[in-house]
């Protein structure tokens, strides 16, 4: 599975995109969310990502909705956990810089998103969703134990991440939401689109020598 070759470019000409311990970082602020929202429900209207309240001035919702929970239950914590283990593996992986690379690119197309669409995003799965997809595409075949008793392979948890996610928009979602959540993949096509066409194009290659 190889990157675009300016990834490595853009690493030697712009260094200070990299962000060192992003992850740990982004699992710190959502248990802050997680435990300011447990305090203060209500307060969590003040995170949300808000294109018409930014417009008003209130820019720190570009960033603020990252910190909120994912879940308001005791499985937040397992599922940071896990969370944290995906962002531990690809920084190892990748290195600081395309680790950070691959994060802003899924938040500006959050952002940009909820500005094009005019979309309200209220948590931080449209960023969550795309690591998920990326340690399944690298490691498709690593298993988890999931609740530390059901192991389950990368590639069949993201399947089921997908797939919960689209029968959520399809049934609950507005497409203004559903467009947002498919531009905050822009990150996993930019780093794994290349691959699969060529993968693609080997193979219709192959096919027509046969």
């Amino acid at each position: 599975m190889f990157l675009p070759r300016w990834i490595t470019w853009l690493e030697k000409k712009a260094p200070w995109l990299s962000i060192p311990h992003l992850g740990l970082i982004i699992v710190i602020v959502q248990v802050v969310g997680y435990f300011l929202v447990r305090a203060r429900p209500d307060f969590v209207d003040r995170l949300v990502l808000d294109p018409s309240a930014v417009l008003n001035g209130e820019v720190w919702r570009l960033v603020t909705f990252i910190a909120i929970p994912i879940s308001d239950s005791f499985l937040m914590f397992f599922v940071l956990w896990f969370l944290y283990y995906i962002f531990k593996t690809l920084r190892f992986r990748w290195g600081d810089f395309k680790f950070s690379l691959y994060f802003f690119l899924a938040w500006f197309g959050a952002v940009g998103g909820a500005f094009l669409f005019d979309a309200r995003v209220e948590s931080f799965v449209l960023i969550e969703i795309t690591f998920f997809f990326a340690i399944a595409t690298l490691l498709p075949d690593y298993e988890v134990m999931v609740f530390f008793i059901l192991p389950l392979k990368m590639k069949w948890i993201a399947v089921f991440a997908a797939v919960l996610l689209c029968l959520q928009q399809i049934l609950f979602g507005a497409w203004q939401m559903t467009l947002c959540l498919a531009l905050s993949c822009i990150n996993y096509i930019i780093f794994f689109g290349p691959t699969f066409y060529s993968f693609i194009r080997e193979e219709m290659i192959r096919r027509r020598g046969v």
